[in-house]
């Protein structure tokens, strides 16, 4: 096959218009645009004229069509279409008269969004722009669209002038191999356009290759970590937020065929790439980028995202928010990158993440262990290495028990120092608006962008009613003491064989590092784990339901989650109830108030924490499908207790461990294990500074060979 380019003429616009049909005839953007036959054949006679008239004037528009003719069988196979730097704008926007049938709003669509994305990515600049290029589908793969393609880069190039074009994601590596970078992207959502009539995202990345600024080697591609502190340098030295928002994508696309309910919902690529060009534009000098410039995240779908569904894992009680939660919004304003909302427990009602119809996840180190829950989807994206954090929430554990099922950390703040305003709650008066990190750096990195006071929170705390202990006190390079309590035997006795042992191992590790191993009174913190699920705090559950909607619609919900409403129905608490359970809250949260603390000694500042395994043992999804309610029950022994009491809370990695009960001959399953910390009201700061310093010791934990 000999294969020529050159110039259109008038007697090639039919076969032009045959190819571009028959090139797209794919696209699915071009169905919706043009949903009927009738229409297909009036667009067939609209591109004709079209291009006869863009032949005809050519210097006078400033566009060029170009072909590649197979000379052995004398048929043009490819085509494309090219607007110059000398585009006169007024031709170019010339009225068509579109055949009838058409959806005009999806032409009309696309175009504003396709020349908005061109004013972000190069403005006013003359550049070459490739508006489109097609080839005959049995003719593809032969070098011609790349022909076609090199014959504006090698005028550009010679011109030093800059290409455009806005590219489908399947054609992103071929461009890309020609040194086009994605710098932009849109989107369109395209109803009932789907196999079964469902919704379809229609998107493109805008693309430019320059010549006066040659991407650096090695700066092309990205694939490392996403703790936050490492990707921060990978910016400064030279990697592009696009170049990692495409891995990330790369990712994402991968593990869909490990697990493909991850994502409840799924930012558009065309989409993230805008906002990583935006971030771009908005600081353009990196000595004043903000602290989460570039970073991506995701949110567990109770949290709102401004017109994008919150479903809380209840499709039933789904709705389409018009203002984000602040905590999101904070986020983006510290320069993150929003990726999606993730899977979670239905309602927020458990801890196994095995209650949602969107699927039952599992823990990236067994398909065979539970993920954890509810917040159970973002602790998968930020351990896949997805996302770099993931904003969550923790009534009685929902952040700490899926951070160490997945080998992560789970920071849980003070109640009401984060807004949880527009955020779906489980018990408002327990709710916590909390994260998932990769380490105890990335937590406080993201701990500084959300906290404050937010006055339209009603549960709210003002900042004089945080807690009774503060670094400003103290310089912040200025070490500080800590001692640690531990529950009793008793308590321990609930936990596994290999947990029990793994948290004396980080007993002893502690106390190597400097701790001091003290007596705590464990009845305020038993006591307060009884009353969520035990007392009445559960009925709070309830009010989250609108009057009279779990009688009519309670076939509607995952059976477990029904029957933990049903649950709580069947109490039939009396105010009197409440209250006494409320005064005994009070008494359990003074008494620890006098413990957990943050004073000096003869020494200096001396921090009192709690240590406590996060879980006393990782089941099975199999075992939680026997037995969901009392397997979620006896997970909360040492989690329950934390918003009862008012305390912030992390739970940190420690090591893993070979499980041998799941293991198979082969094939060695290991697990992660982990303990919860637990410190006063308020003390977030010293809590964090505390665990910094012991983190990578307890992380280096070796394995052991226990049942």
């Amino acid at each position: 096959m000999v294969l020529q380019l050159s110039a259109a003429t008038g007697a090639d616009v039919d076969q032009i218009a045959d190819i571009h049909l028959a090139a797209f005839d794919s696209n699915v953007l071009l169905h919706a645009q043009f949903p009927t036959e009738d229409s297909l054949k009036g667009l067939h006679d609209v591109l004709s004229a079209d291009a006869l008239s863009t032949i005809r004037d050519a210097k006078a528009t400033g566009k060029a069509i170009l072909v590649v003719r197979d000379t052995e069988i004398d048929k043009i196979i490819s085509f494309a279409r090219w607007d110059l730097p000398t585009l006169n704008l007024m031709a170019h926007n010339r009225d068509i008269t579109w055949p009838e049938g058409c959806r005009l709003e999806y032409l009309e669509g696309y175009t504003t969004k396709a020349e908005a994305a061109k004013e972000r990515v190069i403005g006013n600049t003359p550049c070459y722009r490739l508006t489109f290029v097609g080839t005959y589908p049995g003719f593809q793969r032969r070098g011609a669209g790349t022909m076609l393609t090199k014959w504006g880069l090698a005028k550009a190039e010679k011109e030093n002038i800059p290409v455009y074009l806005e590219s489908t994601i399947t054609a992103l590596p071929l461009y890309q191999k020609l040194g086009f970078i994605p710098i932009d992207g849109l989107s369109m959502e395209l109803p009932d356009m789907g196999v079964d009539g469902e919704p379809v995202i229609y998107q493109e990345l805008c693309m430019l290759r320059k010549w006066d600024a040659e991407v650096a080697p090695g700066m092309d591609r990205w694939d490392s970590s996403l703790n936050i502190s490492s990707l921060l340098l990978d910016y400064e030295a030279g990697i592009q937020p696009q170049t990692v928002v495409q891995a990330i994508y790369e990712r994402i696309d991968a593990y869909m065929a490990i697990q493909p309910s991850v994502w409840i919902y799924l930012q558009p690529l065309g989409e993230v790439m805008s906002a990583a060009n935006a971030i771009n534009s908005r600081w353009p000098n990196p000595d004043n980028r903000p602290s989460l410039w570039g970073v991506p995240f995701s949110v567990k779908d109770s949290i709102n995202v401004a017109g994008i569904p919150t479903t809380m894992g209840c499709p039933a009680l789904s709705f389409i928010p018009t203002e984000s939660a602040p905590v999101y919004q904070r986020c983006i304003d510290a320069g993150a990158l929003f990726i999606g909302k993730t899977n979670m427990e239905q309602l927020a009602t458990g801890m196994t993440g095995c209650r949602s119809p969107y699927g039952t996840l599992h823990s990236i180190f067994s398909k065979q262990h539970i993920v954890g829950g509810s917040s159970s989807g973002g602790a998968v994206s930020v351990s896949e290495g997805l996302v770099s954090f993931a904003l969550g929430s923790d009534t009685a554990g929902s952040i700490r028990v899926p951070a160490l099922f997945n080998g992560i950390v789970g920071l849980k703040p003070t109640k009401g120092t984060v807004s949880a305003r527009g955020v779906s709650p489980a018990c408002l008066h327990q709710d916590c608006v909390s994260f998932l990190t990769l380490n105890t750096e990335d937590a406080e990195t993201v701990w500084r962008v959300c906290e404050g006071y937010d006055k339209d929170d009603f549960f709210a705390k003002p900042l004089h009613l945080r807690g009774p202990g503060s670094l400003t006190k103290y310089p912040s390079d200025r070490k500080f003491s800590f001692r640690f309590g531990i529950p009793p035997t008793s308590a321990l006795e609930t936990c596994s064989r290999i947990y029990r042992k793994r948290f004396d191992d980080v007993i002893q590790t502690l106390q190597s590092a400097g701790g001091r191993l003290v007596d705590i009174d464990w009845t305020p913190f038993a006591g307060a784990n009884e009353l969520l699920y035990g007392g009445t705090f559960v009925t709070e559950r309830l009010t989250i339901l609108p009057d009279g909607w779990f009688n009519k619609n309670k076939d509607r919900l995952h059976p477990v989650t029904r029957e933990v409403f049903e649950g709580a129905l069947t109490r039939k608490s009396t105010a009197v109830d409440v209250f006494r359970d409320l005064h005994k809250q009070a008494e359990y949260k003074r008494a620890v108030e006098n413990v957990l603390t943050f004073s000096d000694n003869d020494e200096g500042p001396e921090l009192t924490v709690m240590i406590l395994p996060t879980t006393p043992f990782h089941p099975t999804i199999e075992e939680v499908s026997k037995d969901p309610i009392g397997i979620n029950s006896k997970l909360g022994e040492f989690a329950h207790s934390a918003n009862v009491l008012d305390l912030v809370g992390i739970a940190i990695p420690c090591g893993n461990y070979v499980d041998r009960s799941s293991s198979t001959e082969g094939i060695i399953t290991t697990l992660p294990f982990g303990v919860t910390v637990l410190a006063g009201c308020g003390l977030d700061a010293e809590l964090l500074k505390l665990m910094k310093s012991v983190e990578e010791t307890l992380s280096d934990l070796g394995q052991d060979q226990y049942e």
